[in-house]
């Protein structure tokens, strides 16, 4: 073999493998770019589970707060002590 035909043989091996890594680059991008998807989504409903917790407790002390509501507690409480 000459050196010119060598030299096409690794030119074209090179380009073989640039297309392949250029295929495992664009898969990678997609695998990337449905992760970050993912991730925002499950971002959006964290977000939205904390809201929801947030109005809950709020209520949960307005409840509590009120004159029912402490002595309902207070019952609650005398009536776990009479068990003991």
């Amino acid at each position: 073999m000459s050196v010119r035909e060598d030299l096409n043989q690794e030119h074209k091996s090179a380009e073989i493998q640039t297309k392949m890594l250029q295929k495992e680059v664009e898969l990678l991008k997609k695998e990337l770019k449905l992760q970050l998807d993912m991730r925002e989504t499950e971002l959006n409903d964290y977000l939205k589970l904390e809201k929801k917790y947030g109005d809950l407790e709020k209520r949960y002390n307005s409840i509590r707060n009120s004159f029912l509501g402490k002595v309902t507690v207070k019952y609650w409480g005398l009536r776990k002590k009479l068990k003991k």
